[in-house]
């Protein structure tokens, strides 16, 4: 039987692996997963999108801002279209400020926790007898193993 679990790189995992050793357990094999490199990019495309988006609240503050100039507009002297143009333009850059201040806090805040040291993460496959499965699970969740599965 063969288990594998996902931890991050810490003094648990070299632990929990001395453990599975002296439990008689000699089949691990641990596989380091390699750090992102590159920063996201800001703006995604169709096919590449990570959720993260720059013009969501830019497009509803647009609208409102359209809605309410346009509105106002009648009574001002430029007239509803004008002033629902003025507003579409104000309420979009509004948005794309606040989300753009929102996504460098967002990344300052990665950026910070990324300099207390890099954490990758390791995928750890230990073989094992059909009767050891119970205690290397348990050893292994004892441990603050991120997930787990098992296969015959």
């Amino acid at each position: 039987m063969q288990i594998f679990a996902t931890f991050e790189y810490t003094p648990l995992l070299e632990i929990a692996i001395s453990e599975l050793e002296t439990k008689g357990i000699t089949d691990i094999y641990a596989v380091p997963l390699d750090l992102r490199k590159e920063q996201p990019r800001l703006i995604d495309s169709l096919h590449r999108a990570d959720g993260m988006s720059l013009i969501d609240k830019a497009m509803i503050l647009a609208f409102m801002f359209s809605t309410i100039g346009a509105s106002k507009g009648f009574v001002w002297k430029w007239g509803p279209i004008i002033w629902g143009i003025i507003g579409a333009v104000i309420g979009f850059v509004t948005g794309v400020l606040i989300n753009w201040i929102q996504y460098r806090m967002k990344n300052r805040k990665l950026r910070r926790e990324k300099n207390l040291g890099p954490k990758g993460e390791v995928i750890l496959i230990v073989t094992c007898e059909d009767g050891q499965a119970k205690i290397v699970e348990d050893i292994l969740w004892d441990h603050l193993a991120l997930g787990l599965a098992k296969t015959k």
